[in-house]
């Protein structure tokens, strides 16, 4: 991972949580329903598994085909785990996708470990890929956008192209992994499933720069399948990860109604991702009845002027009630809060930032320094103003360091006093005597008590 804070003072997010990788997950689901190749999945991170016990594993596999999932930030260990798998067998394919490569693909593809690239929904491309390498024809015409090199040329082949209709999809590979390796401090038992119940997000914040914004939604039958699925395997709770689980309030009643109509009935607890202002009583009730134990509030900014600066479309005022609404249904809540935007001018906009995400007085509140990646709009306007290097990330992508130190915005605040609030944040936040007795009387359970333990000692060390 690249650092982002300045200071020796980092919140260790595998302390709190790990998920399982979905994306790959999903592609490896569609390989085994669609295809005769053998797949099996690495996580590397969920297992323990260092660069050594990786080499060991690709020599002992010795696969044809490398897919590696990437993300800018992780791009180092991306690369290293290419450079490995072509250590072990000059002549394996390795393929790079997730949503690094939107990014960067003419940097990435200079890398002569890195044999090809998808862009976009990678199910169906990557099969037609693989398929063609079996039997030695040409990429063209693959359903999707793939980049490989021939020769000393980069080639890019196809169209960006989004699954529709996402209950054509098979379920995500669980199998292929051990899912008792994934856990969560929302969670009251010592697994959790994450759904993504959704993909792509129809909003244009400015800090934000996912290229997918074709929302695309499941069936709330589809979805319901796929919670009975993990249900038989002995998991009670669920975790919608997409960014717009509730784009109306309506949906989310859909999806409660089914559970009630399920045999999961009284039975599971889920939480999810979603906006404040999507958010009525009506849906906060039958989603209590139904097993919602928490929302995960993106608020971001704490004054309508700053709300608006960024195309949040919220208002401060709808974080509040939707945040007191849905501790009247008796379902929790955390805030997300972002520290070092351009239009805060002083610590005392930071420190006006915590007194907000007290006073609003949610569950959890998890806090971030603004990080900017090309993209987005507001990055865009940072280099443009002449306070962010313009080819930081690619210089990164081109020759990645461990350890690389992020670029942060810091024409009104330094990187160490960012690091230093975005610290003070956590400490503020968590370190209440109300607080901490308010969590205590909450636990239910040994290992829920475990698990927020853990989720503290991170926070507070």
């Amino acid at each position: 991972m690249v650092k982002w804070s300045a200071n020796d003072w980092a919140l260790d997010l595998g302390e709190i949580s790990s998920f399982p990788p979905i994306g790959v997950m999903y592609v490896a689901a569609y390989l085994k329903e669609y295809s005769h190749h053998e797949v099996i999945i690495i996580d590397a991170i969920a297992e323990k598994i260092n660069y050594e016990g990786l080499q060991k594993i690709f020599s002992e596999v010795k696969p044809n085909i490398v897919g590696i999932t990437s993300f800018t930030y992780t791009f180092y260990d991306v690369l290293k785990t290419a450079q490995l798998a072509k250590k072990t067998n000059p002549t394996v394919h390795v393929c790079i996708g997730g949503p690094h490569t939107f990014l960067f693909p003419d940097e990435t593809m200079r890398h002569p470990e890195v044999d090809s690239m998808i862009i976009g929904d990678g199910e169906i491309a990557f099969k037609e890929l693989i398929d063609r390498i079996e039997t030695g024809k040409k990429f063209e015409g693959i359903n999707g956008v793939v980049v490989y090199r021939n020769g000393d040329k980069i080639v890019r082949v196809g169209e960006t192209k989004y699954i529709g209709d996402l209950d054509s999809l098979p379920f995500p590979a669980i199998d292929l992994l051990d899912f008792k390796k994934y856990y969560s401090t929302f969670g009251r038992s010592s697994s959790m499933a994450t759904i993504c119940s959704s993909r792509g997000c129809p909003f244009k914040c400015t800090y934000c720069q996912v290229p997918d914004k074709k929302y695309r939604m499941r069936s709330t039958e589809n979805i319901i399948d796929e919670m009975l699925f993990y249900y038989d395997k002995g998991i009670r709770d669920f975790y919608f990860f997409d960014d717009m689980f509730n784009i109306t309030s309506r949906r989310v009643i859909s999806i409660s109604e089914k559970i009630l109509e399920s045999r999961m009935k009284n039975n599971i607890t889920w939480l999810f991702r979603g906006r404040v202002d999507n958010i009525s009583a009506d849906m906060l009730r039958i989603a209590r009845m139904a097993g919602c134990k928490q929302i995960l509030f993106g608020v971001e900014d704490y004054t309508d002027g700053g709300l608006k600066k960024i195309k949040k479309m919220i208002t401060i005022k709808q974080a509040f009630q939707s945040v007191e609404l849905a501790k009247k249904y008796g379902i929790e809540t955390s805030t997300n809060w972002i520290l070092g935007f351009p239009h805060h001018k002083s610590k005392q906009d930071i420190y006006d930032l915590i007194d907000t995400a007290i006073r609003i007085n949610s569950d959890y509140a998890q806090f971030s320094i603004l990080q900017l990646f090309p993209g987005c709009e507001m990055y865009r306007e940072c280099v443009k103003e002449g306070c962010l290097t313009p080819d930081r990330w690619s210089n990164f992508v081109k020759n990645p360091i461990a350890n690389y130190q992020v670029e942060l915005y810091t024409k009104n605040l330094s990187a160490k006093e960012l690091s230093y609030l975005y610290r003070e944040a956590h400490i503020r936040y968590y370190r209440r005597i109300s607080y901490i007795l308010r969590r205590l009387l909450r636990i239910r359970s040994f290992s829920e008590l475990k698990a927020k333990a853990r989720a503290a000692l991170a926070i507070l060390k």
